[in-house]
């Protein structure tokens, strides 16, 4: 994962800019299999985040880092990420009162391939964690029903979410000049729906399409803006679903989109659609509620821990798109309820899951290690 040049909300930095900014010292090794170097982020005059990317032995997306002891050994508190990786265990297992993991993950039936990483990981390692008290910070509710339902000790996991680097998302003075912003900007559509994230069968795109198309029966005057990239033929698969459905020549659809753009496209939205089968958090969530458009999604990681259903957005089941469209139809007809919807939505992020506000819950979770 570069940082450099980056203009992406990517969650380890966004912490650290937080931790530093409250007076601490705080940096990041992140993997790499090119060359070893140390990157700095200035933090808005007040301290530096340092990046070590360093190499470690990888093999099933677990990496090992093989030359950092004496790294590790600068700092007292050592936060590596997920319950299931080798080089957090090792960490939990040698230094246990300076170790606290950050976990996100959860149990789906779409993960087969966690799923059976994890049953193994279990039978070897997980005792350990049990039997030494393993603290453990986790992105979402789901996330702790997990690991608590392993017989990690409900005490020793703390549900802190997630953070918006609301810097990295308007962190510029030029225009935007991005075809699908102007694009949405200039429809004189009453009705804007937003997809932005990769297209995946997780993200079950073909049941967005499928509201799409329910939502133009009843509102021909409505336009769907899709960015996204994924595999060729998933892609294929979609815009050939597109056709089929009729509704190809209603939806505005960009590849990518640098992040400090996004901000006003969220803006000029009225809902954002995510009916993914699965996701650990979800960045999409956090800005689309911080920028004032109403979310409607599934029970996953991010909504379980953000959305109160009907005051700040919308918990749906994927099976029905009626259900959805019933929602969409409901709301956009409600000024004053399309209101309430996006203020909330709004002061949600803003109160609780702004960078700076939780590193106070981390910090809070740092100091009971220590004692």
């Amino acid at each position: 994962m570069t940082v450099k040049n980056n203009t992406y909300n990517i969650q380890e930095v966004g912490l650290a800019k937080a931790l530093v900014r409250k007076g601490n010292i705080c940096d990041i090794v992140f993997w790499t299999d090119k060359q070893e170097e140390t990157m700095t982020i200035p933090v808005d005059g007040c301290g530096k985040v340092q990046v070590f990317y360093r190499y470690g032995k990888t093999k099933l997306k677990n990496t090992i880092f093989t030359g950092c002891n004496e790294l590790f050994a600068q700092y007292d508190i050592l936060q590596p990420c997920e319950y299931n990786q080798l080089q957090a265990w090792l960490l939990a297992k040698n230094q246990p009162n300076k170790t606290v993991i950050y976990h996100g993950p959860y149990y789906s039936h779409f993960n087969k391939r966690y799923n059976l990483m994890c049953k193994a990981f279990d039978a070897v390692f997980l005792r350990q964690y049990i039997k030494q008290g393993t603290r453990f910070l986790v992105k979402s509710e789901m996330a702790k029903e997990f690991l608590v339902g392993k017989g990690i000790k409900k005490s020793n996991v703390c549900v802190v979410g997630v953070g918006i680097d609301a810097q990295m998302l308007s962190s510029r003075q030029e225009e935007c000049r991005e075809f699908l912003y102007h694009t949405i900007k200039q429809d004189d559509c009453n009705l804007k729906l937003l997809y932005i994230g990769r297209f995946e069968k997780r993200r079950n795109i073909p049941f967005i399409i499928d509201v799409f198309k329910m939502v133009l029966k009843q509102n021909d005057n409505a336009k769907l803006y899709m960015i996204g990239t994924g595999d060729k033929e998933y892609l294929n698969t979609v815009f050939a679903y597109m056709e089929k459905a009729g509704v190809r020549d209603k939806i505005v659809w960009q590849e990518k989109m640098e992040q400090k753009y996004l901000s006003d496209v969220y803006q000029l939205a009225d809902f954002f659609l995510l009916p993914t089968e699965y996701e650990i958090f979800g960045m999409v969530l956090l800005e689309a509620m911080y920028y004032r458009t109403i979310v409607l999604t599934t029970r996953n990681g991010g909504s379980s821990t953000l959305i109160r259903d009907g005051e700040n957005g919308f918990i749906l089941k994927s099976k029905d798109p009626r259900q959805w469209v019933k929602c969409i139809l409901k709301v956009h007809k409600d000024e004053k309820l399309k209101t309430q919807i996006k203020r909330n939505a709004t002061t949600t992020i803003a109160k609780n899951y702004t960078w700076d506000i939780l590193a106070n819950k981390f910090i809070a979770q740092y100091d009971a290690l220590k004692k």
